[in-house]
């Protein structure tokens, strides 16, 4: 029989929650410091208990019409006890709540308990992605870029016609311009200005790491990234990226250097009533 959940909003105080059990999802990202997790991540933070003790936390996201959950963490003497559903479960209720109809997530390619579980709760696959780790001397390597194409900041006139040409979710660029030190960039073409669909790298410099970063075919990638290595610390001399849904630049990343750091599935599809 599974065990009785009961998940609330988190705390200041939770802090340690997510510090301790962020390690949990297996990747290398680093732990934001206390106050910049209060700010951008705590108000969007479900924390899981069973019998009084932490059992797990979830990172969630309402956007305009999509929830995307960002984080599902179970405690590890919590997991196999239905952990993992009751913070979907929660998700649920908390983007239902929103106005949202739909949600998705990111997965490991090799969790397969996990994507079991979402395919459970009627979620399907997107698309693939594959965050990456490359240093800057990659850019050199990379394919050429293309005349009369400059890089410029995001006006936020601009968010929805951008959103549309590169099929995010309405409402990412607003989120990410909202967190502390956020630099949201653009390629513009001179020759085509009103043209959406270049390239988009939402730049985190305490990370470092652009997420989302698209591109609409390779050579657009490095003038992007010479844009956003302009707002890089001088003293970090690696970046992060997310390649979503795009094979070809993918390969023309790792042929230039990049480093694979872990393939991922994006899973979607309408919320349903009962999780």
């Amino acid at each position: 029989m599974h065990e009785v959940f009961t998940s609330r909003p988190a705390t200041a105080a939770d802090y340690d929650v997510y510090a301790r059990l962020l390690p949990e999802l297996g990747v290398d990202d680093p732990t934001l410091p206390r106050e910049a997790w209060a700010v951008d991540l705590m108000p969007h933070t479900l924390i899981l208990e069973r019998g009084g003790d932490i059992a797990g936390y979830a990172y969630v996201v309402a956007l305009k019409e999509t929830g995307y959950v960002r984080h599902v963490v179970v405690a590890p003497e919590a997991r196999g006890k239905g952990g993992g559903r009751a913070l979907l479960r929660a998700s649920a209720e908390r983007f239902r709540a929103a106005g949202c109809s739909r949600w998705c997530l990111n997965v490991k390619v090799g969790n397969v308990v996990a994507i079991a579980l979402y395919s459970s709760v009627g979620m399907t696959r997107n698309y693939a992605s594959t965050a990456m780790r490359l240093g800057w001397n990659v850019l050199s390597r990379l394919p050429g870029g293309e005349q009369g194409i400059m890089a410029r900041r995001v006006e936020p006139h601009e968010d929805a016609a951008l959103e549309a040409a590169f099929g995010l979710p309405l409402g990412t660029i607003a989120l990410n311009r909202a967190r502390a030190g956020a630099v949201l960039l653009r390629l513009v073409d001179a020759a085509r200005p009103d043209e959406a669909r270049l390239g988009i790298a939402c730049f985190h410099p305490s990370y470092p790491g652009s997420f989302p970063f698209r591109v609409a075919r390779p050579t657009l990638a490095r003038p992007l990234l010479e844009a956003v290595r302009a707002h890089a610390p001088p003293e970090q001399d690696v970046t992060h990226v997310v390649v979503e849904d795009d094979a070809e630049t993918k390969r023309a990343l790792v042929e230039a250097g990049a480093l694979v750091r872990v393939e991922i599935l994006n899973m979607g599809g309408p919320i349903p009533e009962r999780v």
